[in-house]
């Protein structure tokens, strides 16, 4: 089941880091508060969901992710997955990240908290100290796109990246088709996304390590 794991790591490794700046910050009133749901799909089969909430008042952005992935063989389930993370940025900077996930029986945690210009915190128990202006890759945020490197979120590691732009295309959604620009990040991490009009990720995938490909695709 390495196939699995690669996955969902795979899933969770939106992160860049050097070009990335402090003082970046998010338009004013995005993200609007309000919650996004996406299907997490494998050779056509929904195997979990992506949930993503923003709470969005004064300044004060949090953003809550859970995924849960069950993945069954003849109907019994052979791999569990579940992934809780939290980051809060306060006027464009981050100040803490944190998450909590099950693979399959494996924990990772992660606890990050903005110490001058460091995140400082923990791995499992270890300390971790990372530049602070390394960003999340949960990829919603509007500066993913200028970023030469990203926090991998399961981990709390570093990846570096280079973000290439596609253009304009049109992805086929739950709700129908929609039109939506086209990014392709490679390098450490590699993940095509495709953000909406309203600025929100609609569509991303990835390959998983038996070559085939991995989407997210927002419910409307």
């Amino acid at each position: 089941m390495r196939w699995i794991r690669f996955i969902v790591l795979a899933l969770l490794l939106a992160a860049p880091q050097g070009a990335a700046r402090a003082g970046v910050t998010v338009p004013e009133g995005f993200p609007p508060s309000g919650t996004l749901v996406y299907d997490v799909i494998r050779d056509n089969a929904v195997v979990g969901s992506n949930r993503v909430v923003f709470e969005n008042a004064d300044g004060r952005i949090t953003v809550r992710t859970a995924i849960d992935i069950v993945v069954s063989v003849v109907f019994v389930p052979v791999y569990r997955f579940t992934h809780r993370s939290e980051e809060v940025w306060l006027g464009g900077v981050l100040q803490s990240f944190k998450a909590q996930t099950d693979d399959d029986g494996r924990p990772r945690d992660i606890v990050l908290a903005r110490d001058g210009d460091k995140l400082s915190g923990f791995y499992n128990g270890k300390p971790v100290e990372l530049p602070g202006t390394l960003m999340p890759g949960s990829l919603w945020h509007p500066a993913t796109i200028e970023q030469s490197a990203l926090l991998e979120t399961t981990k709390g590691r570093m990846r570096e990246v280079t973000v290439d732009d596609m253009g304009m295309e049109t992805v086929t959604l739950p709700a129908g088709a929609e039109t939506a620009h086209h990014y392709s990040i490679t390098g450490e991490m590699k993940r095509e996304v495709w953000y909406g009009a309203d600025g929100q990720v609609v569509q991303a995938n990835f390959p998983a390590k038996d070559g085939s490909i991995v989407w997210l695709k927002l419910r409307r």
